[in-house]
């Protein structure tokens, strides 16, 4: 038994390890917007850009995102995001670097060989966020749905190694 949890245990570790490799090499993002039937939002639209990389500590690394977001209905913005990743024994947290400061959006666990679900929903005020990654060829995909009593999101975004 105590070998089961122990090999269990390890690949999990390798499989962190992977991901955690895996974050580095992003310098890319595309990313989708889809509001549910009951988002107040009306965030909908397309964007892409890149991702700088800056490694804080051995078990933190920041994606800092620029690029540009067009609205469904033609308008374009500049968008920026810096988002914060950082290695645990169990999984990998996500958090996004609001005014300095980190707000924590999910944990993410090893699920199946290449895909990775939030520990749990994550309560935030009102609203619920949840996520799955999934790494392929080119990086990976990061889906996040935020629920709540205004929000009914749907954010995809898919990470790569490749220049834009």
């Amino acid at each position: 038994m105590a070998t089961e949890a122990g090999g269990s245990m390890q690949q999990s570790e390798q499989r962190i390890q992977r991901l955690w490799a895996l974050l580095h090499t992003i310098d890319a993002f595309s990313y989708t917007s889809r509001p549910g039937p009951d988002s107040r939002s009306g965030w909908q639209g397309e964007g892409r850009g890149r991702v700088t990389c800056e490694r804080i500590s051995a078990d933190e690394l920041h994606f800092v995102e620029q690029g540009q977001f067009s609205l469904h209905g033609g308008m374009t913005v500049d968008m920026q995001n810096r988002y914060i990743w950082q290695k645990t024994t169990s999984g990998i947290r996500l958090s996004h670097g609001r005014r300095g400061e980190p707000v924590f959006l999910f944990e993410l666990l090893p699920a199946d060989e290449n895909q990775w679900q939030s520990a749990q929903d994550h309560l935030c005020i009102n609203d619920l966020y949840s996520g799955e990654l999934v790494e392929n060829s080119k990086g990976f995909t990061l889906q996040w749905r935020i629920t709540g009593p205004k929000k009914d999101e749907h954010l995809f975004y898919q990470y790569s190694a490749d220049n834009l």
